[in-house]
C-alpha cells in the first residue's frame, strides 16, 4: 500500500490562508490564490502466492493536488501519510491491510523514505498489528526506479523483513503443526506500471521472499507472489 501525498498540510493551509492575502489587493493573479483541486487514487490488487494462496484487497489510498505529479510506489509499501516532506525525505504513520490466518489484518507504524537520486529510492516501514495480535515486522528496501515508453515505469530491488512469529504464521503453518518463531526474511519486488488512460493505471509485481533466520513461511520454503494492481484516479473538490 501507498503513502498519501506529503503536502495534504501544506495545501491545507494555503486554503484557509488563501481569502486573507486575496483582501490585501488585487497584485497578485487571481489564479495564483485560488487552489487547483485534488486527486485521489483507489487501487486493488489481486495475487497468488506459493501454495495457491490467494487475496483481493484495497492496496492504495493516494491524496495530492490536481498540480502535483503522482507518487511512486510500490504495490509492497504501506499506505503513509508524510508530515515531514523535505530534500527528497519524507516520514509519517502508515497502515496496511494483509491476509493473516484466513481473515484481513491491519498493522499501523511508521514509514521513512529518503530518495538520494531521481531514480533510487530507499524506504523504512515498521508496523504492528491493530487489535487481532497478528504480529508486528520491520521492512527496509531499496528500489531503481527506470521510466519508460507510454509513461511507463520499471522498479525493482532488494528487501529486508523481520517478523516476529505471529506475523509470519500461516494456515499453513497451522495445518503441518509448525512452530512460528522470530523469522528474518530477503527478498526483491519487481513491478512495472503501465497507465490505460489518464485515470487508471495497471500494476504488474512478483514478490519474492526466503528466509534467512528461523522457520520461515511454510517450513523454511521461500515464497513468491505474483499480482495485478488497478489504480483509479479522480478529481475531487
Amino acid at each position: 500500500m501507498r503513502r498519501i501525498g506529503s503536502t495534504v498540510l501544506v495545501s491545507a493551509a494555503l486554503l484557509v490562508t488563501a481569502p486573507a492575502f486575496a483582501a490585501q489587493g488585487d497584485d497578485a493573479p487571481r489564479e495564483a490564490m485560488v487552489a487547483p483541486g485534488w486527486i485521489a487514487t483507489l487501487g486493488f490488487s489481486a495475487e497468488v502466492a506459493t501454495g495457491g494462496a490467494k487475496s483481493l484487497l484495497p492496496t492504495t489510498f493516494d491524496l495530492r493536488r490536481a498540480d502535483e505529479p503522482d507518487n511512486f510506489s510500490t504495490p509492497d509499501d504501506a499506505m503513509g501519510f508524510a508530515l515531514i516532506d523535505r530534500d527528497g525525505f519524507s516520514a509519517g504513520p502508515a497502515i496496511d491491510l494483509r491476509l493473516a490466518s484466513h481473515s484481513v489484518a491491519v498493522d499501523a507504524g511508521a514509514f521513512a523514505e529518503w530518495w538520494p537520486d531521481e531514480r533510487l529510492r530507499v524506504r523504512a516501514e515498521a508496523l504492528d498489528n491493530v487489535g487481532a495480535g497478528e504480529g508486528a515486522h520491520v521492512t527496509l528496501g531499496s528500489d531503481l526506479v527506470v521510466a519508460g515508453p507510454a509513461a511507463s515505469t520499471f522498479s525493482a530491488g532488494p528487501r529486508l523483513t523481520l517478523g516476529d512469529g505471529d506475523y509470519f504464521r500461516t494456515a499453513a503453518d497451522e495445518g503441518h503443526g509448525v512452530h512460528a518463531t522470530t523469522r528474518f526474511y530477503a527478498g526483491a519486488t519487481t513491478a512495472l506500471k503501465v497507465p490505460v488512460s489518464p485515470s487508471v493505471s495497471t500494476t504488474i509485481y512478483d514478490e519474492f521472499l526466503t528466509p534467512l533466520a528461523g522457520n520461515g513461511r511454510r517450513d523454511g520454503q521461500a515464497e513468491n507472489t505474483v499480482g495485478l494492481e488497478l489504480d483509479f484516479s479522480f478529481k475531487v473538490p
